[in-house]
């Protein structure tokens, strides 16, 4: 007997799912990490607890700052984070860094592009995957041909301060879900709100920043955040 056959005797019409078979709305497709509150304040105490060489990377440069925000943003899209997403593409795009350059890694595209920075792009990707347990070993020795040992500590902290900042904005999108009707299965309430009010701290100066240093309008870059989060959700 066919599967269809099979199907009519019970008493169903092919093709027709139940209420029961079908899943929670918004259970299945919001599939992004988020982050408790708790959890949150202990990934930036540990990040207070690099400050001095979040100093040298942000501040003397230790990193070159266009190479920075290209593992960022190679982080952010492993983590579905549109905000973070745009956010340092523009801040890459004002470092210098190719609009080129920026697309192949949006796109995971390894063809033609440096090979000693598309290794600390697949290192930091490794890592959040791994939620910073160890990486393989080949990944490892490859690292430490290449980059000295106060690289990759600053080249982790990059990563660890992209996954905090990407989780936080995707706990801010559980929390917009919820208002949809459609909370996010374990994800509690308590942790959205607190992760939204840290978003919207965060965002303001944000944008102030990515804006004087573009020299283009605040109102520029909120309506390019909006095509940008809008784009990402289509």
């Amino acid at each position: 007997m066919s599967s269809v056959q099979g199907t009519r005797k019970m008493g169903k019409k092919p093709g027709k799912r139940t209420m029961k078979d079908r899943p929670a709305a918004g259970f299945a497709a919001f599939r992004k990490r988020t982050i408790t509150a708790r959890e949150f304040a202990g990934a930036l105490a540990s990040i207070a607890a690099n400050t001095p060489t979040m100093y040298k990377v942000w501040v003397k440069h230790d990193l070159d700052p266009g190479f920075r925000e290209e593992l960022m943003l190679a982080v952010a899209q492993l983590n579905g984070c549109k905000y973070c997403s745009w956010a340092h593409h523009e801040w890459a795009s004002i470092d210098g860094v190719p609009e080129a350059e920026l697309a192949q890694i949006e796109q995971m595209d390894p063809a033609n592009f440096d090979r000693r920075k598309w290794l600390a792009i697949s290192y930091v990707r490794e890592l959040v995957s791994a939620r910073f347990a160890p990486v393989s070993a080949d990944l490892e020795k490859k690292m430490r041909q290449q980059y000295s040992e106060h690289e990759i500590a600053e080249i982790v902290l990059v990563a660890k301060v992209m996954d905090a900042a990407n989780l936080g904005a995707n706990t801010f999108d559980a929390m917009r879900w919820r208002l949809r009707g459609t909370p996010v299965k374990g994800s509690r309430l308590f942790d959205e709100i607190m992760l939204s009010a840290a978003f919207f701290c965060i965002v303001p100066p944000v944008v102030l920043f990515l804006a004087r240093s573009s020299k283009r309008s605040i109102r520029e870059l909120a309506a390019s955040l909006l095509d940008h989060t809008k784009l990402a959700e289509a």
